[in-house]
């Protein structure tokens, strides 16, 4: 029987519970991965397996979820920053700086003589 090379693999030792807890605490998967002492690549690979991404993904949408919740509230307290944050990103179309504006149409230009180069007197081209 022919001997298996490489690392023992640690996914088996992975708590998804802590996996979700640090994903709701608003880390990214860099810092994840140095918590559970495994390269970014490894966690890349291990998102690959369904229930370490759902873990990953439900612990980042309690994080998302309790921002929202905050800076709804802050909106509401009439935090004046947090109102125009929130209708920027919640009604773009209405509410933000840059205005798109179309042309449609031709445009036409004429060049003036005055600055095309005069040809010199005496001189051949």
């Amino acid at each position: 029987m022919a001997k298996k090379r490489g690392r023992p693999p640690k996914y088996d030792k992975v708590d998804l519970s802590l996996v979700q807890s640090l994903a709701s605490l608003g880390l990214i998967d860099k810092e994840i991965a140095i918590i559970l002492d495994i390269s970014e690549r490894t966690l890349n690979y291990y998102k690959k397996k369904p229930e370490f991404l759902q873990s990953i993904k439900k612990g980042k949408l309690k994080a998302d979820i309790q921002i929202t919740k905050s800076l709804y509230n802050k909106a509401k307290g009439g935090d004046t920053t947090a109102i125009i944050f929130w209708l920027k990103n919640r009604l773009p179309s209405i509410w933000r700086d840059r205005q798109e504006v179309e042309h449609s149409g031709s445009v036409t230009y004429e060049i003036s003589e005055k600055f095309m180069p005069k040809k010199g007197k005496g001189k051949k081209n």
